[in-house]
């Protein structure tokens, strides 16, 4: 059918009778011409959206007649709504081509939206993407709202001394361009925008028309005419042979081919298909399955929203079989298959976001849901930051409140705060991060492409908060925003309750825009020497907890220290207000240049005695290739897993610790627990760090036992370990140097790696061992380490599993020295004495050859 012969158009321009002819035709022929002008633009879709069904003059001119076949026979259209209703469904697409922006690409490139789309895919596919890809979606971003800019813009003539419009007289362009411009970008609105934005009545223009233009009516008229126009006019069998479109686009294609032209059934839109959908087809068909499903929501909301706004609502309220794909295949066959409609679905979301959101995912970190909130609070005012070109920005407090109903645990910032989208949709959704999203650039268009790197990756973060408390409250302010916009989320029964938005009052919203977290902790953490958050049934002195064996720091005594603690390099300033105190226990990046017992103290239970003397000389900073800081650390061989340790840090806050070191390096979180990462800095850049430790040591009085461990840990990271000793004879120490003149002088060499320890089956007591053993003049003895720097691989001290470094560089020694090389063996051998009692272990023994 013509567009010309659809109701609402021969009842608008044609057969209309409550106004002139002189008008009818005024209007109509400026709409005509405008269709002129926007058939070419259109006709250039599928060029720049390849793939994409057919978006041209065909398709708009069918809103016509889906329009007349969806509304109310009582609904009608005045000219110039005419009007301004045809000129909104000529441009709802128009900007999905190139062509739409007189500026071709290059002034694509320069929007913001391309720039954050292009800097969201490499963050993640890990790669640059094609322009191509970024044109077809910016597109697909911006048509909507650059149809506004359409309704008015210009192209430069080809003279170059005048400009095209699309709408050409400029009486009409000026009074209705506006109008027709917002209803065209409405259509990808959601239904409750279109009633606070679009209610409203455009007076007539004098002296054309004595008619007012409804907008709400026609934005909501357009909205169900795009939402239902899917039948195969929409995808030409032959248009798809030649493009071939791949992907999601192909299915988009393969069902839309099949569709009938829809006819009303009652209140029901009934489509249907000549040809059944094949097995092979099946996802094409459930995907005509979902667009359904969106048309039909489409009609009833649209329907609700015409009737409570005093319109005339629609004579199509629903589609038929959209509810029920057995139904639906009644109309729209299948073969060789059934469709049933049980997609993926978790029935009880509480447990899941219990288990995978709770202590299940985060075990003995107690700490977890603090850390999670001081990373959200800190992406939130390094967004801000951004925003607003300013570093200085920002502050978190933690607060430790005793009220009359419990102890509440509030962490504060002054970030970007969030809309009532990100509070009820994004922060609620287990699973969804706002900054890894094209969301992000809806919210805040260019953060993206100004550098934001979130520390939060998994959107799950903030359920770790229902592990220390079932009664959380979050209250927030758009930093751009009023404080009567402030908003609070309350959660009254854990994950269980479904929460309730509130207006917050004045009094409650963050003064300069940002975000509280309010938490009534199960139980007040404070003991007498240990500060430890109860969770979910767990007693805070479980003796059977291993935490300390992974994170032997986390015994503190206050909430500041374990606030320092858990954030060592934060970016951000924070203060913890305890008892009523007020503690900067971090300043903005300090840890660059604060003194090196102040970053110590962050990472580690205590700093040993002998090392806390040589401290300012030996933390030293450790740059990667392009110069760029990413440690700042004293190398200092951990003994055992309990020993102290540096850590691994990401965006300023601890993930694991780091043996053999104390202080902080960068890495990133490896494990949606953030219990585990992985560490930036490359090899290079640790050997050099390696090496320079090696140096400073050999300046230290510092025991020669630490030092050869120290060389141990120098060796692993590829570095020099100068001229710090690596073995022991007797009581004499040997670096490489008096090694290699000893061992010229010898034809045998018998080696043991590890501590020489007491062991059930030695003929002496452990205590007699410890006073008494000293070992054998004949013996070489290496040190040996319990773990490796970077894997976590570990190794007894008492007898290593594995090759060690030292043994490395000792086996390198007798190649330099004994030429010809030697024979390895392996036996037991007297290693020593203790209490007159020979101390047997197995050695190895080098021979050399002659």
């Amino acid at each position: 059918m013509s567009f010309e012969n659809t109701r609402l158009y021969r009842e608008s321009f044609l057969t209309g009778k409550a106004e002139t002819k002189d008008e009818r035709d005024f209007f109509r022929q400026h709409l005509l011409a405008m269709r002129k002008r926007v058939e070419p633009i259109v006709a250039r879709v599928l060029r720049d959206m390849p793939g994409y069904t057919v978006h041209d003059i065909t398709h708009l001119d069918a809103l016509w007649e889906t329009a007349s076949l969806v509304a109310d026979n009582s609904l009608r259209l005045s000219p110039p709504e005419a009007f301004v209703f045809g000129a909104a469904i000529l441009l709802h697409d128009a900007s999905m081509t190139l062509a739409a922006y007189p500026g071709g690409i290059e002034s694509l490139k320069s929007l913001l939206e391309w720039k954050d789309f292009a800097t969201l895919f490499e963050a993640q596919q890990n790669r640059k993407p094609e322009d191509a890809v970024v044109l077809t979606n910016v597109l697909r971003i911006l048509h909507a709202k650059n149809a506004e800019i359409l309704a008015v813009g210009s192209w430069p003539a080809a003279d170059g001394k005048s400009d095209e419009f699309l709408i050409e007289n400029n009486d009409i362009r000026k009074y209705y361009g506006p109008t027709i411009g917002s209803i065209a970008h409405s259509h990808w609105w959601p239904v409750s925008k279109i009633a606070t934005k679009l209610n409203s009545y455009l007076g007539p223009m004098a002296p054309h028309t004595a008619f007012s233009v409804d907008r709400l009516k026609l934005a909501c008229l357009l909205r169900v005419a795009d939402a239902t126009h899917l039948d195969r006019r929409r995808a030409p069998p032959f248009v798809r042979a030649l493009d071939q479109p791949t992907g999601y686009s192909a299915f988009h294609w393969a069902f839309q081919s099949r569709l009938s032209f829809p006819r009303l059934e009652g209140d029901a839109l009934h489509f249907s298909a000549g040809e059944a959908c094949p097995i092979e087809d099946s996802e094409s068909w459930w995907l005509g399955f979902d667009a359904f499903n969106l048309a039909d929501r489409e009609l009833r909301e649209t329907d609700l929203l015409l009737r409570d706004l005093g319109r005339s609502g629609l004579k199509a309220l629903r589609v038929k079989g959209a509810q029920d794909p057995r139904e639906l295949a009644r109309h729209v066959p299948v073969e060789g298959w059934k469709p049933v409609n049980s997609p993926f679905h978790v029935s009880d979301v509480p447990r899941i976001i219990s288990i995978l959101g709770g202590s299940k995912l985060y075990g003995d970190e107690w700490y977890a849901p603090l850390r999670e909130l001081l990373q959200n609070a800190s992406d939130a005012i390094q967004a801000r930051r951004r925003l607003q070109s300013d570093h200085s920005i920002g502050r978190i407090r933690v607060i430790l409140d005793r009220r009359e109903d419990g102890t509440w645990l509030i962490v504060e910032d002054d970030g970007v705060g969030m809309s009532e989208q990100v509070l009820t949709h994004t922060l609620v959704d287990f699973g969804s991060s706002l900054w890894r999203s094209n969301a992000v650039s809806e919210e805040f268009p260019g953060l993206a492409a100004g550098g934001m790197k979130a520390i939060g990756r998994f959107g799950i973060g903030f359920f770790s908060v229902f592990m220390v408390a079932n009664e959380v409250r979050v209250v927030t302010r758009r930093f751009d925003h009023a404080a009567s916009d402030s908003l609070k989320l309350m959660f009254n029964s854990g994950v269980n309750s479904r929460p309730i938005l509130t207006v917050a009052e004045k009094t409650e919203a963050p003064s300069n825009g940002g975000t509280r977290v309010e938490l009534k902790l199960l139980s007040d953490p404070r003991r007498k020497d240990e500060f430890k958050f109860f969770v979910d049934g767990k007693k805070n002195d479980d003796e059977d907890s291993l935490s300390w064996l992974f994170n032997p720091a986390f015994t503190v005594s206050t909430l500041t220290s374990l606030v320092e603690q858990l954030s060592p390099s934060s970016e951000v300033s924070i203060t913890t207000v305890e008892d009523g105190v007020n503690t900067d226990v971090v300043l903005a990046d300090d840890w660059l240049t604060c003194d090196p017992h102040i970053l110590a103290n962050r990472v580690t239970t205590f700093v040993p005695k002998p090392l806390s003397g040589y401290l300012h000389k030996l933390m030293q900073e450790i740059r990667d290739e392009t110069g760029t800081l990413v440690g700042r650390a004293a190398l200092w061989p951990s003994v055992s897993q309990r020993s102290q340790s540096g850590v691994l840090a990401s965006g300023g806050f601890r993930i694991q610790t780091v043996p053999h070191l104390i202080g902080v390096i960068q890495g990133e979180v490896a494990t949606a627990a953030r219990s585990s990462g992985n560490i930036k800095v490359n090899t290079g850049a640790f050997t050099n760090w390696a090496s320079q430790q090696a140096l400073l040591y050999t300046r230290t009085k510092i025991s020669d036992e630490t030092r050869a461990l120290v060389a141990e840990v120098v060796l692993e990271l590829g570095g020099d370990i100068s001229s710090l000793p690596i073995a022991r004879k007797g009581a004499q120490w040997l670096n490489a140097a008096k090694l290699k003149q000893l061992v010229k002088q010898l034809d045998e060499v018998f080696l043991y790696v590890g501590d020489i320890m007491h062991e059930d089956d030695d003929d002496v007591s452990a205590r007699s061992f410890e006073a008494f053993f000293e070992v054998d003049e004949k013996i070489f003895v290496l040190p040996a380490l319990s773990m490796d720097f970077i894997g976590g691989r570990t190794r007894s001290r008492r007898r290593a599993t594995r090759v060690s470094n030292l043994q490395k560089k000792f086996e390198a020694i007798l190649s330099s020295v004994w030429k010809k090389g030697w024979d390895e063996g392996h036996d037991y051998t007297r290693v020593g004495d203790a209490d007159r009692s020979e101390i047997i272990r197995g050695t190895t023994i080098y021979t050399r050859k002659v």
